[in-house]
């Protein structure tokens, strides 16, 4: 294969393929009633002795709540890190008395003092036509995945998914004794070793999908235990264009995707019942950038030289075959390790910890 023919391909591969290190930023949204509190949860598998809460970014302006300590709280916002039933380490984080201005995105998670090692992120909207009592409700764009954990309870064997108050049995959207089941656009998976155990998914999310559900263990009439949660779904904006936000290389970690939520725990045996909140959404990991961009002029540049050189040494063929023949191939040789793959020009231009040798 002739070296111009190399570059080319490299070239080409580089802009078609690859990870572009293009994260799609689409923080799960909830919405809150005015003068009403909201609080979130989120499971994190790393450790840290600093916890963050913070409004858009955990830099300076941005931090809500920053300490070591497992409790802390700064005017109308708060966090608590604690274990879950599961024996899994869980920060919740809260507004109190929220007005329309906190209405924005919000972080939180663990790591060192210079910012937080891992997070969860979620968009916080604050609406005056709920009930002060409704804390944050799930809100999902039409069109959308619903994904809602329910908990990992002491009864695995058989799991429901029910709408409204699942009083009768046109109620119950799922009902099995299998571990996945789908029904329409309606789906529950329980997953061995997961933080939450069962899973309930509602795709293609419609204005109508709005309302109550309640999902759990053992019959969905008479249930071993159960949580509530409730839904608004709202219209697609008429131009939806996610935002992208290029990461450079980073020791930040995040988590794989779940689901957040708000909750209520329902049992039979007791009229009490506990509010909890689910897991936000965790960015995609963080990879090094991938960029071969900057590859195209020098690849062009490169490719034109060596296309004059081959014509000059064709010219100089038909004086000296034999001498030209040579020369042609030592060029070839001579060049071939200093022209760089597009593997090595991807990490090598785009690691901040490494500084240009040429």
């Amino acid at each position: 294969m002739k070296i111009h023919h190399i570059l080319l391909f490299c070239f080409l591969s580089a802009l078609c393929g690859g990870n572009t290190g293009l994260v799609s930023a689409k923080p799960t949204i909830f919405t809150g009633a005015e003068g009403g509190d909201g609080t979130i949860m989120c499971h994190f598998s790393s450790s840290g002795s600093w916890k963050f809460f913070c409004k858009e970014e955990c830099s300076e302006g941005g931090i809500l709540v920053k300490a070591e300590s497992d409790t802390a709280n700064n005017g109308r916002y708060s966090f608590e890190y604690k274990s879950g039933s599961s024996g899994k380490m869980f920060l919740h984080v809260t507004i109190r008395n929220m007005i329309q201005s906190d209405s924005g995105q919000y972080k939180f998670g663990v790591g060192k003092s210079s910012g937080p090692d891992s997070y969860c992120e979620y968009e916080a909207r604050v609406s005056d036509e709920l009930d002060k009592n409704t804390g944050f409700i799930r809100t999902n764009v039409e069109g959308e995945t619903l994904s809602k954990p329910c908990y990992d309870e002491v009864n695995r064997s058989r799991f429901f998914f029910c709408k409204d108050d699942c009083k009768k049995q046109e109620d119950v959207l799922i009902e099995t004794d299998q571990k996945k089941a789908q029904s329409g656009r309606y789906g529950v998976e329980y997953i061995d070793g997961s933080a939450y155990g069962l899973y309930v998914t509602i795709t293609q999310v419609k204005k109508s999908d709005s309302g109550q559900y309640k999902c759990g263990y053992g019959r969905a009439l008479s249930p071993d235990s159960s949580k509530t949660f409730s839904l608004i779904v709202i219209e697609a904006p008429t131009t939806l264009e996610p935002t992208q936000t290029v990461r450079p290389s980073s020791t930040t970690q995040t988590q794989s995707p779940t689901t957040l939520e708000t909750t209520q725990t329902l049992r039979p045996s007791s009229t009490t019942q506990t509010q909890s909140f689910s897991d936000v959404p965790h960015q995609g990991s963080v990879l090094p950038l991938v960029v071969c961009v900057p590859l195209v002029g020098v690849s062009l540049l490169v490719v034109s030289l060596l296309v004059l050189y081959k014509r000059r040494t064709r010219r100089n063929m038909l004086r000296n075959t034999t001498e030209g023949t040579n020369k042609e191939l030592s060029v070839i040789y001579e060049n071939w390790d200093s022209v760089p793959t597009c593997e090595d020009n991807i990490y090598q231009n785009f690691d901040p910890t490494k500084t240009d040798k040429h």
